[in-house]
């Protein structure tokens, strides 16, 4: 329906609190066009309603034949919406279409958009939008900023301003960032890249860090066999408030934690080796009900347990299992996930896949008292009881590994979506027994 798409992203000239963000395309069709902002980011299963920044979006004029857009002089019209975060656009079939609008860029946190004198974080999901459809088109997207400043992103660069991806799909999954000077630290685990930086004054990647990263990403690849990427980069922002929060991207991932005043190394630590497992797990092997994502609606599944709960408890047992915690350490931080269930969850009314069924409801604020159980914290206790069985029936000589290289053999590199049941068969293989009334205690 579109072709030729390229976003035009710039710190707004007059109100320092926005971006302006223009898209270009060519129509190729005919008629009426729905352009569509996505209402969720994937990592977080809640609407979120990114439209509410926007305050309009306007159709541009061409000055004569230069094809620079006319946006100073006034001359553009208003688009009307059809829905909370769809715009109606007529078009003609050859077209280029000169669109602009203004984002409100002051959420920040990982999953936001943050525009300041000297810093600018771009989450290209909240402020781009798409023609449902057209999802798996090429992009480019040209990004105004001081010449001298650092950036960090997964994108690939085609020149000191541009970006592009393979699609759109690619480019709201690249969060981007720049500032006068990012701290950057490089290492390679086997043939693949790896990059830790970002905005971090207090410590700047100091050698504790540097080295616990190297640990247990070298441990997570031997752990899979493979890696599904090529390059992956840890983006920082350490940042004024009290903050400890990650977001999950293929090649990348977001970490924000605050205030620089207190020592954020077991923080980041934590975070950071649970978002590299999640280049597998949910990445690159996703429910199926997520592959592809829709970010138009809300998308519901069962197994919210698996793509969370799996990940956390795996998560800190590989700082264990590479040498960057004690087995003491590691003790601690295991009972305190286990209290976090038992002590507050472990009689509540709904079982994982219910909660995982709510996240859209009520996964991340109140919920009624005695109802929900945490896709996180019961996820990982049962992901911790599923490993234990296991080791036991085999003297540790298999684990929740070999379900989970089997998963990554069966739907990794997103060859196909999982379901729930399919979890159960293969679990169930590497067991060498029925687990259906386990599951149903545990799991349903």
């Amino acid at each position: 329906m579109i072709s030729q798409s390229k976003y035009v992203v710039a710190a707004h000239p007059d109100k320092k609190e926005f971006i302006q963000v223009q898209w270009t395309f060519v129509s190729e069709i005919e008629g009426t066009l729905n352009l569509q902002l996505p209402i969720w980011r994937p990592g977080r299963y809640q609407v979120q309603n990114f439209a509410k920044n926007v305050l309009r979006v306007g159709r541009c004029q061409v000055v004569g034949g230069s094809g620079e857009l006319n946006v100073e002089s006034g001359k553009w019209s208003v688009l009307g919406k059809v829905s909370s975060s769809v715009w109606e656009l007529e078009v003609n079939k050859g077209e280029k279409v000169h669109l602009i609008w203004d984002y409100y860029a002051q959420q920040e946190d990982a999953g936001g958009s943050v525009v300041q004198e000297e810093f600018l974080y771009l989450n290209f999901i909240n402020f781009c939008m798409y023609v449902v459809g057209c999802e798996d088109l090429p992009v480019e997207v040209a990004i105004q900023k001081e010449p001298t400043w650092d950036v960090l992103t997964a994108l690939e660069q085609k020149n000191s301003e541009t970006w592009v991806a393979k699609s759109y799909r690619e480019l709201v999954d690249s969060p981007w960032m720049s500032a006068p000077k990012l701290n950057r630290f490089e290492w390679n685990v086997g043939d693949v890249e790896f990059v830790a930086g970002g905005l971090d004054p207090q410590f700047a990647l100091n050698h504790k860090l540097k080295e616990a990263y190297q640990k247990f990403s070298a441990f997570q690849l031997e752990y899979m066999g493979n890696f599904p990427v090529k390059k992956y980069i840890f983006m920082h922002w350490i940042c004024p408030k009290p903050y400890y929060h990650g977001v999950e991207h293929t090649k990348s991932t977001m970490l924000v934690l605050g205030p620089p005043d207190r020592d954020l190394y077991e923080d980041l630590i934590g975070v950071a080796s649970h978002e590299l497992f999640h280049v597998w797990n949910v990445c690159t092997i996703r429910p199926l009900e997520l592959l592809p994502y829709s970010y138009e609606k809300e998308v519901y599944f069962q197994t919210g347990g698996i793509v969370e709960g799996i990940t956390t408890y795996l998560g800190d047992w590989f700082l264990y299992a590479s040498g960057v915690w004690t087995k003491e350490e590691y003790e601690v931080a295991l009972e305190a996930n286990k209290k976090l269930y038992l002590e507050k969850e472990a009689g509540n009314a709904q079982s994982l896949v219910q909660s995982s069924i709510d996240l859209w409801l009520d996964g991340y604020g109140p919920s009624l008292p005695g109802k929900r159980v945490s896709i996180y914290y019961k996820g990982a206790y049962v992901a911790m009881l599923l490993d234990q069985k296991i080791r036991a029936k085999f003297n540790d000589q298999k684990s929740i590994r070999e379900i989970m290289i089997r998963m990554n053999e069966e739907f990794g590199g997103l060859k196909k979506g999982y379901t729930l049941q399919d979890f159960i068969r293969i679990a169930e293989e590497v067991y060498e027994g029925d687990l259906r009334e386990w599951f149903e205690e545990w799991v349903f």
